[in-house]
């Protein structure tokens, strides 16, 4: 599991005014809280902690949160748990920063990173992601940068569900395993067994041709007509 360090500051007040103050400062406010331990107010550098997000990990990576209250140095193990951002700037504007028992599981949400092509896909299928992210149960050390799946042999009809992931020791999904995640399944303008269409597309492409002929009949006629016309005005 990936882990990094990020540097925090205290914030002593609370309120719109300190909020407001700790952004003009080019800032993020945040709160840490955890079990049984009061929260504690803080202001982030987002680009330090950016930085610290760069990990396989991304935003599941462990953030060791180092500073100083009255006095007395901490250093606590959180987990980034929620970010509140800006609707225009798309800028972080609040920080929720969960403090981690490394003997107590928790609950995070983990990537599906697809791997290969599928041999249905070279065929002529579609390739169907049904997710692609997954809910886990785990130690926060045994947090995985993402679930990866090998989907190289996958065939047209073919599907792979919850219970066929590769977890890991330790890893519990929290979603039925016969939910599908990605499945192969062949176009419906392939599939032989729906004629619908097809007879749809000839019956169109009959009436076409009836309407075509019809037209060049039509012109054909006009164009005897004004023959004729010529010819009597001779």
């Amino acid at each position: 599991m990936a882990q990094s360090v990020l540097n925090a500051k205290v914030r002593k007040r609370t309120g719109k005014s300190e909020v407001k103050e700790v952004r003009r400062e080019g800032n993020v406010p945040a709160i840490l809280y955890g079990k049984e331990i009061e929260s504690v107010a803080l202001s982030i550098n987002p680009k330090e902690l950016k930085e610290a997000l760069k990990t396989e990990s991304g935003i599941n990576t462990l953030l060791e949160l180092n500073f100083t209250d009255e006095g007395n140095e901490y250093k606590r193990v959180s987990l980034l748990r929620e970010v509140q951002m800006d609707p225009i700037s798309s800028d972080p504007i609040h920080l929720d920063f969960q403090i981690l028992e490394m003997d107590q599981k928790i609950v995070v949400e983990i990537p599906i990173e697809l791997e290969g092509r599928p041999a249905g896909v070279k065929e002529g299928g579609v390739l169907m992601e049904n997710l692609r992210e997954i809910e886990i149960s785990c130690l926060p050390n045994n947090i995985p940068g993402s679930i990866k799946l090998d989907v190289t042999e996958m065939n047209i009809g073919d599907s792979i569900f919850i219970k066929d992931l590769n977890l890991g020791e330790g890893i519990e999904a929290l979603k039925e395993e016969d939910e599908v995640v990605v499945s192969v399944v062949q176009p419906r303008s392939m599939d032989l067994g729906d004629t619908t269409d097809q007879e749809e597309a000839a019956a169109e492409g009959e009436e076409g041709e009836e309407k075509a002929e019809a037209a060049e009949g039509g012109d054909e006629a006009e164009s005897d007509s004004e023959d004729s016309g010529e010819e009597e005005k001779g």
